[in-house]
């Protein structure tokens, strides 16, 4: 290989063009010659460096004596701010790799042959789970940008991804438990504890229909929302989840998931972690009849003053060394009301812990409310809804002097509640866990349950990384197909997590596969960009050498495609 300078005389012009060439040796062993480089023209050059032509001569010089040098010669030339350049991603393929192990193109073919679609469901869903994992962006600009990665996709239009979403949607059910039985016997799966929670997605509109509907916002904006109930395994892989409309009570949604779950998915014994949310009869009910197990918050304020009285009753509490932390089991049957009105009595051990750097985030948590209060109990009339989040519930409603019997004017018809707000302070720092499986210790129990932070991060993944929302489209099949690629990036960035052996954040593996780049040179050669560590370490995975340079097409192709089908 050897790499140098011609100048060539301009089209339309006297001046010459000066390129960078490359001479080497073809399959058949006959010198050839490609054209690295063009670096404009000669006088252009020299007005601003009168060397700059001996200067480019002795770079090629010692770019045909080293690989390092030419890497060295390629980067002071700048071919990154080339015009026209295209730099081209290959992260993609180490999603691909996990996407063709888990059969998922054998499991959309089956699918579209049971239809009349013409154009790829599979090639559509390759490109818009790979842009979801690396560059979340409309369905319009996804199609756009479909050149910027390094893989095969047949022909299809932007109209075509649009109808695709309703065949992806009409599928999800399949998918997902196509997805959970490959997991389960490729990889294995542990469902020894399953976490439950609910989040919601806003749309950039104020229309409700469908699935789209007003309801408790997590950010509080006053759009239409869809709920997403979403279950996942003890090492964080989602398992399944399903969608509701958005006025629906969180309350409702864990049964049904949990029945098709049990049902279909084969799990055996579980025992199923939930925050407070989920803590209805009839959830519990359902669960303790399936004879499985549930770990589930308690919700301490608002429980009734019986209830708090054995959480406030220091007898029986067991603290550590320091008196940081302490914590008591009390044995109870429960009568777990279904929704048809039966009961079930359920014995269970109900968990009380108190901790003092519990106590200081609720307190910090409190921030101004006694400001606030002070001022509303001097003017009650400055209480609104827009002004009262977290403090209203401190304020009861009168209607009658009770000393005088005056009927009161409408701004003076709240009182502050002291006795309310006074329990409510003795509560920080306290905390309450209920289950029924009487055979957990307690700091296990407490273990398990902050587990449960492994959904909440899944939650912020699929909202931030994967950009869920806010939700462009509008009919329930497209927001079905939205979030079943939404749920499909989180499940390929798990495996690709679990490969990795967890060692990184799903941001910065992101970051990693977005920065494995190369830069298209003339013909077919490609420039390699620099790559990370966890690029670095999922090429040893594959048993792949990158060690290159720059590198030609067919070699890079060859490469991809062996890291795609491993």
């Amino acid at each position: 290989m050897m790499m140098f300078i011609r100048l060539s005389k301009g089209k339309y012009t006297k001046d010459y063009v000066v390129y960078l060439v490359e001479g080497y040796y073809d399959e058949r062993g006959k010198v050839k010659q490609r054209t690295l480089k063009s670096f404009g023209y000669l006088g252009e050059l020299t007005k601003t460096n009168p060397n700059a032509l001996e200067e480019l001569k002795a770079w090629a010089k010692a770019a045909t004596q080293t690989k390092d040098e030419t890497e060295k010669i390629l980067v002071e030339l700048d071919l990154r701010a080339r015009p026209n350049t295209a730099l081209r991603n290959y992260g993609n393929v180490f999603l691909e790799a996990i996407y063709r192990a888990l059969k998922i193109p054998e499991f959309m073919n089956e699918q579209q042959a049971k239809t009349e679609v013409e154009y790829s469901l599979d090639g559509i869903l390759q490109l818009l789970t790979y842009s979801r994992c690396l560059n979340p962006a409309s369905k319009k600009r996804t199609y756009e940008g479909k050149g910027n990665y390094f893989f095969d996709l047949p022909d299809f239009s932007l109209d075509d991804i649009y109808r695709s979403l309703s065949q992806l949607a009409a599928m999800k059910d399949n998918l997902t438990l196509h997805l959970h039985r490959q997991l389960s016997e490729t990889a294995g799966r542990d469902c020894s504890l399953v976490f439950y929670d609910v989040t919601n997605y806003h749309f950039e509109s104020d229309v409700t229909e469908g699935l789209r509907q007003k309801g408790v916002a997590k950010n509080h904006m006053d759009t239409g929302i869809v709920q997403m109930g979403l279950f996942i395994d003890n090492d964080g892989i989602p398992i399944t989840y399903e969608l509701f409309p958005g006025n629906t009570n969180d309350m409702t949604t864990m049964r049904p998931v949990l029945e098709r779950i049990k049902r279909e998915y084969d799990l055996g014994k579980i025992t199923i972690v939930a925050d407070k949310g989920n803590n209805t009869g009839d959830n519990l009910a359902y669960i303790d009849g399936e004879a499985d197990h549930y770990i589930i918050s308690q919700k301490i304020r608002g429980s009734g003053k019986e209830f708090i009285a054995v959480v406030l009753d220091e007898d029986g509490y067991v603290a550590n060394a320091d008196e940081s932390f302490k914590w008591k089991a009390i044995e109870r049957t429960r009568e777990a009301k279904r929704r048809d009105g039966t009961i079930r009595k359920i014995t269970e051990h109900l968990l009380c812990f108190w901790s003092a750097e519990e106590e200081q985030y609720q307190k910090a948590k409190r921030g101004l409310l006694d400001e606030k209060i002070g001022a509303f109990i001097e003017k009650p009339s400055l209480l609104n809804a827009s002004n009262s989040f977290g403090i209203k519930k401190y304020f009861k409603k009168i209607v009658v002097d009770k000393q005088t019997g005056e009927i009161l004017k409408a701004k003076e018809q709240f009182v502050f509640n002291q006795e309310k707000y006074e329990r409510d302070l003795a509560l920080d720092g306290y905390y309450c866990i209920v289950t029924n499986d009487l055979t957990l210790a307690p700091l296990d129990i407490i273990k398990h349950y902050h587990e449960l932070s492994k959904i909440e991060e899944s939650f912020r993944v699929t909202k931030s990384d994967l950009e869920g929302r806010p939700v462009y489209v509008w009919t329930d099949e497209h927001v079905q197909g939205h979030f079943l690629t939404c749920y499909l990036a989180l499940v390929l960035y798990r495996l690709l997590q679990r490969k990795l052996e967890n060692k990184y954040p799903i941001h910065q593996i992101k970051e990693a596969l977005n920065g494995a780049v190369v830069l298209g040179m003339e013909k077919d050669i490609h420039l390699m960009q620099e790559t990370s560590p966890i690029i670095k370490e999922l090429m040893e995975l594959h048993q792949i050498d990158f060690d290159y340079k720059y590198i030609r097409n067919e070699t890079l192709r060859h490469a991809l495609k062996k890291i795609s089908s491993q």
